[in-house]
């Protein structure tokens, strides 16, 4: 069935088969994308039933179990991208928008999150026929969420929407270019971004750049200083010398990264996520579920975050990384709830917020599209110095000995067994113990970059 439909040039078509491609499509990616999440949602929890009572026939790859947080993501995202289809084929002009923002998200998740997992299983189940079929179907997978993006740019679909996105995006535009003129002022941020940039682009290329695995051990190359070459006929040099039992510190460092790095900032998402959707109901809601909500995270900071998160991981019976992360979601969410909450009682009495209610505007349509988004600034700033914070305190953790067993690679757990040699071996200490310090200094230094430019007082000056 045609219908007419007219542009704001006053050009009229009477067809929207180009329209109802670029719908399609769209439902066509946010299926693919729950179906990803799905499955590595659905993967972790057998990894874990596996894991806690040890069941033999739960066969999946190793590597999904370090992208729990895409899956969630996908799994958003996926939902998200079917209603945007949906508006699309209603001709709803947010959705034409939208759909360009989800899909370069969605792009960003699965070529992090697909090529890392390739990394993983050729790292940790080696060079198998499955695996080699993955990397070489993933550029495939990639292009997905560009395909509805490619028919936004018709002819006849991008006069109907382009025009109103170009408006609005001027001044944002031009907001964008003033704040990076404000970045770039500033060098000590500008050194933050390029030592985070460096860690991370060295964690993601560790399987291509260092001489041995996390694991190796040279037993005969025990506790060698930087610079000394092996030992061993034909293995390379250790560039930064080795720990008592001959492991590769150059190596084992840039292993760690993407240890304590996907550690970190998985905690801070967690903890950001759940911590907003609580404080926002208890905050827009207020009343009994108000006063439950603070009662609960004043019980939660009525102890030391350390001392609690020790507990936790106690209780959990095995001391991992994994179970540090569980422990420290569980203990950081309460200060995001508390700002969030804050704020929402700020905003909630504000005029836009009365007049999407007499429109007719859902509750959960007011926090998620008018509140929330008028709130993000400080959780910007909270997230990105509380990244290097928790990367402090889970080395911490390790260091102490709730973190993994000896021989894996993680920055905390390298300095608690290298300061037992530190008069003979110091630089078993020196190099993770840098590497925690640049991370979370580059981290603090970005924040307080982040909260001068979004502060409106102090971005006019």
């Amino acid at each position: 069935m045609q219908e007419v439909i007219t542009y704001d040039n006053g050009e009229v078509i009477t067809s929207k088969t180009r329209f109802n491609v670029v719908a399609y499509l769209q439902i066509i990616v946010s299926l693919f994308a729950i179906a990803s999440g799905v499955y590595i949602t659905l993967g972790n929890v057998l990894l874990w039933i596996q894991s806690i009572f040890d069941v033999t026939w739960i066969v999946l790859p190793a590597g999904i179990a370090f992208y729990f947080i895409q899956g969630l993501a996908s799994l958003v995202i996926g939902y998200l991208a079917f209603r945007i289809g949906i508006a699309v084929r209603n001709l709803e002009m947010w959705a034409f928008s939208a759909l360009l923002y989800s899909n370069i998200l969605l792009e960003v998740l699965l070529l992090t999150s697909t090529l890392g997992m390739a990394t993983s299983f050729l790292v940790l189940e080696g060079i198998r026929w499955s695996n080699i079929l993955l990397i070489a179907f993933s550029p495939c997978l990639i292009l997905i969420p560009l395909l509805p993006i490619f028919t936004l740019f018709q002819p006849d679909v991008e006069l109907y929407w382009y025009p109103n996105f170009r408006e609005d995006m001027t001044p944002r535009m031009k907001e964008l270019r003033f704040s990076l003129t404000l970045i770039r002022k500033s060098p000590l941020v500008v050194v933050g971004i390029v030592i985070i940039v460096t860690f991370v682009a060295l964690a993601l290329l560790a399987p291509f750049i260092t001489t041995y695995g996390p694991e190796q051990r040279i037993w005969a190359d025990s506790n060698l200083p930087p610079g000394s070459p092996s030992n061993q006929a034909g293995m390379p040099d250790h560039l930064w010398g080795t720990d008592d039992s001959g492991g590769d510190i150059y190596s084992r460092i840039l292993w760690s990264a993407q240890v304590d790095l996907r550690i970190s900032i998985t905690i801070v998402l967690v903890a950001l996520v759940f911590g907003t959707i609580i404080g926002a109901v208890a905050g827009y809601y207020g009343g009994k579920i108000d006063e439950l909500v603070m009662r609960v995270t004043d019980v939660f900071f009525a102890f030391p975050g350390l001392i609690l998160a020790m507990a936790i991981v106690m209780a959990l019976g095995e001391r991992s990384m994994d179970n540090i992360s569980i422990a420290l979601m569980v203990t950081w969410w309460p200060q995001y709830a508390r700002l969030v909450r804050g704020q929402v009682l700020t905003e909630r009495e504000k005029l836009y917020v009365e007049a999407a209610r007499s429109l007719g505007a859902s509750d959960i349509r007011i926090l998620t599209v008018h509140i929330i988004p008028n709130t993000i600034q400080p959780l910007i700033v909270q997230a990105t110095m509380d990244t290097g914070s928790v990367l402090l305190v889970a080395a911490g953790l390790a260091f102490i000995g709730f973190g993994p067993p000896a021989g894996v690679a993680e920055w905390g757990l390298m300095i608690a067994i290298g300061q037992i040699y530190f008069m003979i071996a110091p630089w078993a200490v020196f190099f993770p113990g840098f590497a925690i310090l640049f991370t979370a200094l580059a981290f603090n230094l970005v924040g307080d970059g982040i909260r001068d430019i979004m502060d409106p007082k102090l971005r006019r000056r």
